[in-house]
C-alpha cells in the first residue's frame, strides 16, 4: 500500500515470514519524523530508501497520527494507492 501524505511518501509491505509484520519503506526524513531513529535501517543507497518494520498495531498507530495530522486544507494531498494484487497466492 502507497501512502502520500504531508508528513510524507511512504509505502507499507507485509512480510512473508511473520504475518504480524509489517516492512515500511520511505526517505530517511519522513521515516525519523515519525519514528525512532535507532530502529530504522537502509535498503537501497542508489535510491535513498530506508526502512522500518511495525507489528500491526504499530502501524495503526502510524496511520493514525498520519489522519490527525492532516490539516482540513491537506486533504487533497492525502493519497491512499490499492495494491495491485488484492488477492495473493502463495505456495
Amino acid at each position: 500500500m502507497k501512502i502520500s501524505s504531508v508528513l510524507g511518501d511512504f509505502k507499507v509491505i507485509q512480510t512473508i515470514k511473520n504475518r504480524d509484520e509489517l516492512l515500511v519503506l520511505g526517505s530517511w526524513k519522513n521515516l525519523v519524523r515519525i519514528f525512532d531513529s535507532s530502529r530504522t535501517f537502509l535498503v537501497n543507497k542508489n535510491e535513498s530508501l530506508f526502512g522500518i518494520y511495525l507489528c500491526k498495531q504499530e502501524c495503526a498507530e502510524f496511520m493514525n497520527k498520519i489522519i490527525q495530522d492532516i490539516d482540513y486544507h491537506e486533504w487533497e494531498d492525502f493519497k491512499i494507492d490499492k495494491p495491485i494484487f488484492t488477492n495473493q497466492i502463495q505456495a
